[in-house]
């Protein structure tokens, strides 16, 4: 089975770095004209340089910051002057930081739900009309740590269920409308989210070696793998996955079981 996205109009927000440029790279590998949306301008600029270099298509780049006034219409305006339709909203975009009851402002909290929530609940309403003509779909990016309680966690946590719960919603709505909307949430990823805690660039490999130690598969999962489940998601080969939360985790939630069990259950 191959994937079919020639002519296909797909915004992907996040994409300067991490899936979002990953899943960039592949939608071009399938002819897809791409509007990539990003914050860092030489990372965005490379990302759209290796999508023409793939497709022959020219993608459109907004540097933008998301949640300033104004850049989710931008977002949706440029891409239907240039192109005259969507097929599929991609939100990619996300911010991770720590934040707890007792040490954080609610300026955290509201980061949070600003960037993870507010943004893909905006774009999906400002992208629905035309994505209603092309009976296309959405793709939002979640994360494993909405079933997971780490301390200073909270604001992320909160942020993540709740597009989750966005997401199921949002399907049952647009599914009579032929729109399909589904969340990916994936485990720990080599991503730029984890630079987000201010770790050293020198303490990166460390702290990921300590992750595994968590992950059943013991791998953290590469944006690349996560990209070619998005385009699945988003082809026509899943015609009637609507509502759907699909976790890649490395099966986190069963080694913790498992410990759990070895260490009050020994013999």
């Amino acid at each position: 089975m191959e994937f079919n996205f020639e002519n296909k109009v797909i915004i992907i927000t996040g994409s300067s770095s991490g899936i979002g440029a990953e899943t960039a790279k592949m939608f071009a590998h399938y002819k897809a004209k791409l509007c990539l949306v990003g914050r860092n301008e030489s990372r965005l600029q490379n990302v759209a340089q290796h999508c023409e270099l793939i497709s022959g298509n020219v993608p459109l780049c907004l540097l933008l910051d998301l949640i300033q006034p104004g850049s989710c219409e931008e977002v949706i305006t440029k891409t239907i002057e240039k192109f005259k339709r969507i097929d599929v909203l991609v939100n990619c975009a996300g911010k991770l930081k720590l934040g707890t009851l007792d040490q954080s402002d609610i300026d955290v909290f509201d980061e949070m739900m600003a960037i993870n929530l507010r943004v893909p609940y905006y774009l999906t309403q400002l992208a629905l009309p035309h994505l209603i003509k092309s009976k296309g779909n959405i793709v939002n990016i979640g994360s494993s740590y909405l079933e997971r309680y780490k301390p200073g966690f909270l604001p992320f946590s909160v942020s993540k269920n709740a597009l989750e719960k966005f997401t199921r919603h949002a399907a049952m709505e647009l599914v009579p409308e032929g729109v399909r909307v589904n969340i990916i949430n994936p485990g720990v990823t080599r991503t730029n989210l984890i630079r987000y805690l201010n770790i050293a660039e020198s303490d990166v490999d460390y702290v990921y070696n300590n992750l595994i130690a968590e992950l059943g598969l013991k791998k953290i999962l590469e944006p690349k793998e996560v990209a070619k489940l998005v385009l699945l998601v988003a082809s026509n080969l899943m015609p009637n996955m609507a509502g759907s939360s699909l976790k890649m985790d490395g099966a986190v939630i069963g080694i913790r079981i498992i410990n759990i069990h070895k260490q009050y259950f020994r013999k």
